[in-house]
């Protein structure tokens, strides 16, 4: 199988259990999400990552009002590439970007992983599974933003209005 050299940039930039994350995007301000030429289910998968988070409070991703506003909205690429079946995403803060195995298809697992890491942009660490059940899991191909992951936003950012 085939891996793209970022995979191996964004393995050696991988925090551990003492991890701290540096809140790049704030959830309340617009956030432009930029992927070149996805597949349809790579655009549900961000659509519906980006609905997951919605219901949580998070308003980045709401449409821009007219008029625009006067500066630039912040951005946040995706990509999607071939990588080891055992990675799923990764949140590259240096690169302003979330990378994604290409080969993540299952439209709900898509949804969730895109999720996870649009939350490490948000500025969430990884929470053990013994400590809570939260999309910031780590590996976690099943579970959505929780009440306890939107008041961790909360926390560092305060409640979107």
């Amino acid at each position: 199988m085939r891996r793209s050299s970022w995979w191996i940039a964004a393995l050696a930039a991988c925090s551990g259990p003492g991890e701290s994350a540096i809140p790049a995007h704030d959830p309340c301000a617009q956030l432009a999400i930029v992927v070149v030429a996805p597949s349809d289910a790579q655009r549900d998968g961000i659509a519906n990552a980006q609905a997951l988070w919605r219901d949580r409070g998070v308003a980045a991703f709401d449409a821009v009002a007219d008029p625009a506003p006067a500066a630039p909205r912040a951005s946040l690429e995706i990509q999607f590439a071939d990588a080891a079946p055992v990675f799923h995403g990764q949140y590259d803060p240096a690169g302003g970007r979330v990378l994604i195995n290409r080969d993540l298809t299952d439209a709900a697992m898509l949804a969730i992983v895109i999720a996870h890491e649009l939350g490490h942009a948000f500025g969430l660490v990884h929470i053990a599974p013994a400590d809570r059940t939260s999309v910031m899991n780590p590996d976690n191909l099943i579970t959505a933003p929780t009440d306890a992951d939107q008041r961790a936003l909360e926390a560092l950012w305060g409640r979107c209005r």
